[in-house]
């Protein structure tokens, strides 16, 4: 099957197959591509795996991020110095909540926007270095703060800092990471999101003892570790090969190619599928790389996509689970909340663990559609149990939250990821991802902004009453991703760019034969007969 411009004219007429014989070793031109990842196809792309951890350290920082302002509200001397005394305890007022939560939405909103024009100028690897000194300063900023509005500014810093990371960090990857491992690489954003949660709360849980402003000095300073950590590192790693490739430097792409893969990688195969699907996009699009193309024809069908998947998260009400799961076990009077934390978070943790063996193999859009509906089914229940005034329904919710939160680390929290990384087109790619970031982050403002005033009991005191609101935001979530939500696994960034082109139905994705994979295969054949 060609591919056309609507104007009859073949930009990539068809090749026999007889002459990918090579990448039919590696990819099987005109079949569907094979995805059972195996424990030989981890250990052959280890160090490409080490090298997508160390990237992803920024969102560990993100993770950390979400849960310090729950966690911290659970903290006496935080409470003491920040918050006012009412009828039912010492209690951080809505207004001031606002604004905390307020800081972290504005950094990673600019931060995702600022990333699209500074990854393009900069490259990849000095926009996470820039991050990292600007999460740095933010950080310090918190550590000496002795009001609200101190915390905000630290706050804004921070966040923006670790913003441009985090939003950078999975388009990176996935311009590193080989089709059939892209999920599980992709997957691993949200495992360091969910270390970073689990961290905040494990730091706070040492430092809850003491009874000064290190209870909560403590747990901010500690932040400064992963950016340290990767400004170390960051001598060592070599930029994107595709960023390279889009600013025409083909020999350092080769030599990123090798650094990431080490020297026995196939470098004239990844060179040729990474060139072909810049080009293809070039041609296909007849468009330079503008914000503007990201909202038309087949980019704008993958800018929705990836936008309601990450929305869905918000919709889902995950800032409930991670975000306030520490201060509504406080709340809801139960003993040792912060020690509670853990176990909670520990089973996340597990939950994103298990999604690693899933991703390539069940695929993206089974885990993101069925657990969505689940999950949406689950708001229900706890809900439901939230209305009964009882111990034992007490200990129902905590019980079925714990669950969820489990249930969303398996599924959505972390293949969102890899929708997130792979279905943009290359030369859009940062531009895409940094719009998804913005309009998650607003969604994200939304709820939080609105939040404190449903739990605080000053306030509305909803209690678990709040999935009722999350589920009716769920329930059009599921039904969006039942029907457009393609299936990527597996496929090279040059399929996917053909399918999309070509406007194949969502749930043909996955049983969709591609023929752009010839050209590929063509144009490894010649770079190595010139080599040789």
């Amino acid at each position: 099957m060609a591919i056309t411009d609507g104007k009859d004219e073949v930009l990539h007429p068809p090749v026999i197959s007889a002459t990918a014989e090579h990448l039919e070793q590696n990819h099987g031109s005109g079949s569907l591509p094979d995805t059972k990842v195996t424990w030989g196809d981890i250990w052959q792309n280890r160090r490409v795996l080490a090298w997508c951890l160390y990237i992803f350290l920024m969102p560990v920082n993100f993770g950390y991020e979400l849960s310090t302002v729950g966690n911290l509200l659970a903290v006496t001397p935080f409470m003491e110095r920040f918050g006012k005394q009412t009828a039912t305890g010492l209690v951080i007022s809505a207004r001031d909540q606002q604004i905390l939560n307020a800081a972290t939405t504005v950094g990673i909103f600019v931060s995702a926007f600022a990333t699209g024009f500074i990854a393009d100028f900069l490259g990849r690897k000095k926009t996470i270095m820039l991050g990292c000194f600007i999460c740095t300063a933010g950080i310090i900023t918190q550590y000496f703060a002795k009001t609200i509005l101190e915390l905000f500014g630290g706050k804004i810093i921070a966040t923006f800092g670790f913003g441009l990371g985090h939003s950078l960090g999975p388009v990176f990857v996935a311009e590193l990471a080989p089709s059939k491992l892209r999920g599980i690489c992709l997957t691993l954003v949200n495992t360091m999101i969910v270390i970073g949660q689990w961290l905040s709360s494990l730091v706070v849980y040492a430092t809850s003892s003491r009874s000064d402003d290190l209870a909560w000095r403590i747990p901010i300073i500690t932040q400064i570790i992963p950016p340290a950590l990767l400004l170390i590192g960051m001598p060592f790693i070599a930029e994107s090969p595709s960023w390279l490739i889009i600013k025409g430097r083909s020999a350092d792409a080769a030599k990123a190619f090798r650094r990431f893969n080490g020297p026995d990688y196939d470098v004239d195969t990844a060179m040729a599928l990474a060139t072909t699907s810049v080009e293809q996009e070039r041609e296909l699009e007849r468009a330079q790389s503008s914000w503007l193309q990201c909202f038309k024809g087949s980019d704008g069908r993958r800018t929705l996509i990836i936008c309601m998947v990450y929305i869905a998260q918000q919709f889902i009400g995950v800032n409930f689970i991670a975000g306030y799961l520490t201060y509504y076990y406080r709340l809801a009077g139960v003993n040792n909340p912060i020690g509670m934390a853990q176990v909670a978070f520990a089973i996340q943790l597990f939950g994103n663990i298990c999604s690693w063996f899933l991703v390539d193999r069940l695929g993206r859009r089974p885990m993101i559609v069925g657990g969505t509906i689940i999950m949406t089914c689950g708001l229900l229940i706890i809900g439901g149990i939230s209305t009964i005034n009882t111990q034992s329904a007490l200990k129902a919710t905590v019980a079925f939250m714990t669950v969820w939160g489990y249930l969303y680390q398996a599924t959505l929290g972390a293949c969102a990821y890899a929708v997130g990384g792979e279905t943009p087109s290359p030369v859009l790619r940062q531009k895409t991802y940094s719009i998804n970031i913005m309009s998650a982050t607003a969604v994200s403002c939304m709820v939080l902004q609105v939040m404190p005033y449903l739990i605080n009991t000053d306030q509305a005191n909803l209690g678990g009453k709040i999935c009722f609101i999350f589920f009716g935001l769920s329930v059009p979530m599921c039904v969006y991703l039942y029907f457009c939500l393609p299936e990527m696994k597996g496929r090279t960034f040059a399929e996917i760019q053909e399918m999309f082109h070509n406007k194949v139905p969502a749930r043909k994705f996955d049983t969709y034969v591609c023929q752009v994979t010839a050209d590929v295969a063509v144009a490894s054949h010649h770079a190595k007969h010139e080599e040789a």
